[in-house]
């Protein structure tokens, strides 16, 4: 009986010093490589591995080559059942000032093993808050703005639902 109790603690204590020691910026350039096929490029930014994730500071977000936007702190946060990412300081630039608001103070996206098909976002920012969803397998995104203030720049792509919230809802 001792043998297996040891066994099966060994089996565990393996798992998680693969998953503290695990390296996580690999995460990061593997997201890196994905998103510059899209023509998407991050640079300028400070990585820094934490214990259970990776934390990105000072990243300059560039699409087709025109920077659009500034990304103050990047934290993701890799756990087996529960994933957290957390944007803060989002600032935009100029030219997308007429389509995006012009600063964001955190978003955070979370996806759960429990609730596999559906990752949640909540944000605030200048817009006010937001709260959303991705449903995965129908490939559908709404994003709710409850408080909203200034949404003015990106009004034209939402709707008012029959509570008279702000919502955006599209499919990929």
């Amino acid at each position: 009986m001792q043998v297996v109790k040891r066994i099966i603690g060994g089996f565990f204590l393996l798992i998680l010093f693969l998953w503290l020691f695990a390296p996580k910026q690999e995460l990061y350039y593997f997201l890196e490589k994905t998103l510059k096929e899209q023509d998407v490029i991050i640079s300028n930014e400070t990585i820094k591995d934490t214990w259970y994730g990776v934390k990105i500071q000072n990243a300059d977000i560039y699409v087709k080559g025109a920077k659009m936007a500034h990304i103050g702190e990047l934290e993701l946060n890799i756990f087996f059942l529960y994933n957290t990412l957390i944007i803060k300081e989002i600032t935009t630039d100029e030219v997308v000032h007429k389509v995006a608001p012009k600063s964001v103070d955190e978003v955070s996206v979370k996806y759960s093993v429990l609730d596999p098909l559906r990752v949640k976002l909540n944000g605030l920012g200048s817009f006010g808050t937001m709260d959303g969803n991705v449903t995965l397998l129908e490939k559908h995104l709404l994003i709710k703005f409850p408080v909203s203030k200034d949404i003015r720049a990106f009004r034209k792509f939402l709707k008012k639902d029959e509570t008279g919230v702000w919502k955006y809802e599209t499919t990929y």
